[in-house]
């Protein structure tokens, strides 16, 4: 065999591939520099997890994804957060859906004007003025305002009513002055799986325009005072106070726990209010039922406000 057959073709030249070596390079590049970012030198001999570093180099690189290779489909840490990411992603628009579908139950906001007799902080000053007024027999009860005591007198939904009142209050307190409580209106969001919501709204409105029918008649009839017509107010009342508990007590909503447990010590409150009046039905204390309904009136004032500021 002669040197030339052994030797045949060694001296030939390989054809150059650029653009396969160009890409070859490029890849390598790109996945030790991914490496190389994502690794840091200070964990390499602590808590260096390869399996989660490879995951996240082969699910960063778009070469192996075009490819589609089914063996470099690791659980990455990517992975996980896309996963928490989409999970946020439909709680959030389950919540716009809800809102979407959300009711609003308006509860409507009143103005009352009372006659203030003084402010107090000293609770023998208070007391002094309670004697006096219930000597004279006057309607009376203190509202509390960031820690003074507001003694008030008389009440109407109409400004006119205490006007007419004025004079006879100033005759005992030179300082007496027309005051008027402005009630907010109260918003409550609800979707139809909480439909009771509504009811409670409708039977609120219903004792507020109770407070008011009880206001008119003891402001036009001081001389001629029905006791059997204040007493059928008063079932009506009690009605009233029966059917929104029953729907409060449906409240299964924890964020409602506040409003709930609130409203239900309110009508509570109440109700002994129509209690103590029907004891002592008669002509001569129709200034004590007053009395209970400026009482039922201020701490509806003082329920609102809490829930405004909850």
């Amino acid at each position: 065999m002669s040197n030339k057959k052994i030797y045949k073709g060694l001296n030939k030249r390989r054809r150059f591939h650029f653009r396969k070596f160009i890409t070859t390079v490029l890849c390598m590049a790109l996945i030790i520099g991914y490496a190389y970012k994502k690794i840091e030198v200070d964990k390499v001999l602590g808590n260096f997890n390869l399996f989660e570093k490879m995951s996240f180099v082969v699910d960063k690189v778009c070469f192996w994804k075009d490819l589609d290779l089914q063996a470099f489909k690791l659980n990455s840490t990517d992975a996980k957060k896309s996963d928490k990411l989409l999970e946020q992603s439909e709680k959030e628009e389950e919540s716009k859906n809800l809102s979407s579908n959300a009711k609003v139950a308006i509860v409507q906001g009143i103005d009352v004007y009372l006659i203030q007799v003084g402010s107090f902080d000293n609770d023998e000053d208070l007391k002094k003025i309670e004697e006096k007024l219930e000597q004279n027999k006057i309607p009376n009860s203190t509202l509390k305002i960031d820690g003074i005591n507001k003694s008030q007198t008389y009440i109407s939904f109409k400004e006119e009513d205490m006007r007419q009142a004025l004079p006879v209050v100033k005759n005992l307190f030179n300082d007496a002055f027309i005051t008027k409580l402005e009630i907010p209106v109260l918003s409550l969001e609800y979707t139809e799986e909480y439909s009771y919501i509504k009811n409670i709204s409708d039977y609120m409105n219903s004792l507020l325009k109770s407070y008011e029918e009880e206001a008119n008649y003891l402001n036009k009839n001081k001389s001629n005072f029905d006791t059997e017509k204040y007493q059928n107010m008063m079932n009506e009342r009690k009605e009233i106070l029966n059917k929104l508990d029953n729907e409060v007590k449906k409240i299964d909503y924890k964020e409602l726990d506040y409003f709930k447990n609130n409203l239900l010590s309110y009508t509570s409150q109440i109700k002994d209010n129509i209690s103590n009046s029907e004891k002592i039905i008669s002509s001569d204390n129709l200034y004590k039922y007053e009395s209970f309904l400026i009482s039922s009136v201020q701490m509806y004032y003082e329920f609102i406000n809490q829930m405004k500021t909850a």
